[in-house]
């Protein structure tokens, strides 16, 4: 290890609530990839921090990294989150998680689900959803495209294909907002909520098994009673995962999409005049300033070398993907929103073994959420400052007041 390299001085550090809020972290972080620098993970864990395109994408499909922690370290972090004991091995035994040959197993059910033939299947009902959103808003009114657009498309669409009763989506909302926070969560809420997701989900699996529906939940219990490749605590943990990312990631891609489409006129206004190019932009979007900022932390399984620094077996790795998405020496101008940008192989879907399965469902939704608001409203607008309601690092847009007409 290079004898400058040490934690006396931590500049990235996600336990610091002050650095999480902090307007400046995104343009001092997001902008400018450096080399491997020290840092500190919201457990207070130690971390490699790295930010550079090649190196994140590398590591991101390096055999020598691994998303499975070394023994008893996620755990560990768990504990200090505040999870509580008879919950923990719901978070251990997650698809996020997994030693190889594990993940490989439990991807493997789940990847049909999100397969391009499925996702075409769902674009009516995705088209049919984001319109009937728009005919209850007022024209001639404030609406937010927050609460009565993105919030409603991400949680309808995640629970319709897990199959996930009406009766508990709003709930998932409040629920996954108390864990998912990069701060320590309150210990007052964490407990109630992640007892209620583990319920919830327990009563869900109860509920297919006695009554199956054309749905994924239904597919899992399915193959968890009649195969060994699913057992009863991976069932809930799978749940678990795909209800909270496809909760949180589409709601912040749309919404993140339209507060930086409304801060670029131009942009906007290629975007309004395109639909059939809606996609690359929807790529371009997540590129520039997209939901994802980091990928899970990550585990050396041997020493490996960047920059000078050796990142030793068992060290902690937090790739930064919004910096690598913004990396000078990958892309062109990569500060400058560009909808019609043709090389763009951002990095916020991840890559390699771990690229996200939902990835196509994220972009259509994004897509079709976009088309559709335009068609019907191609005057639509901001009704506050941006400055109001902008985002700061990792953290996305919370509202977006507009007038429509």
């Amino acid at each position: 290890m290079s004898e400058t390299f040490t934690w006396d001085n931590v500049e990235f550090d996600l336990s610091d609530p002050a650095f999480v809020s902090d307007p400046e972290a995104a343009k001092r972080w997001l902008e400018g990839p450096r080399d491997v620098c020290p840092g500190r993970f919201s457990d207070n864990a130690e971390v490699y921090v790295v930010t550079k395109y090649h190196q994140v994408r590398g590591l991101l499909a390096d055999p020598r990294v691994s998303n499975h922690p070394p023994e008893g370290v996620h755990l560990d972090s768990m504990r200090k989150r505040g999870v509580p004991e008879e919950l923990l091995k719901y978070f251990d035994s997650t698809i996020m998680t997994m030693e190889p040959d594990d993940h490989q197993r439990v991807r493997g059910l789940v990847t049909a689900a999100f397969s391009a033939k499925r996702v075409r299947s769902l674009r009516p009902r995705i088209e049919e959803l984001t319109n009937s959103l728009l005919d209850r808003m007022d024209p001639a009114g404030v609406n937010d495209l927050v609460a009565d657009y993105a919030h409603p498309i991400s949680t309808t669409m995640i629970c319709e294909l897990l199959g996930v009763d009406d009766e508990y989506r709003d709930q998932w909302i409040k629920w996954t907002g108390v864990f998912t926070t990069f701060l320590r969560p309150d210990p007052k809420l964490l407990p109630p909520s992640l007892h209620g997701m583990i319920d919830t989900i327990k009563r869900l699996i109860d509920a297919r098994r006695a009554e199956p529906g054309d749905d994924l939940i239904s597919d899992l219990v399915r193959i968890s009673d009649q195969t060994e490749k699913l057992d009863q605590v991976e069932l809930v943990a799978l749940a678990l995962v795909l209800v909270q990312a496809g909760l949180d990631t589409v709601r912040h891609s749309i919404a993140l999409s339209l507060y930086n489409l409304f801060t670029h006129p131009e942009q906007l206004e290629l975007v309004k005049h395109n639909p059939g190019d809606t996609v690359r932009a929807v790529m371009e979007l997540m590129r520039y300033a997209g939901p994802i900022k980091m990928a899970l932390p990550r585990f050396a399984t041997e020493p490996i070398e960047l920059d000078g620094v050796t990142i030793p077996a068992d060290g902690q790795i937090q790739l930064v993907v919004a910096a690598a998405n913004n990396d000078p020496e990958r892309f062109h101008e990569p500060r400058k929103l560009d909808v019609t940008r043709q090389d763009n192989p951002q990095l916020s879907f991840a890559h390699g073994a771990h690229f996200c399965p939902g990835a196509s469902l994220a972009t259509a939704e994004t897509e079709i959420a976009l088309n559709t608001l335009f068609a019907r409203y191609p005057d639509v607008r901001l009704a506050v400052d941006p400055a109001e309601i902008g985002p700061r690092f990792l953290r996305a847009v919370e509202r977006l007041p507009v007038h429509l007409k």
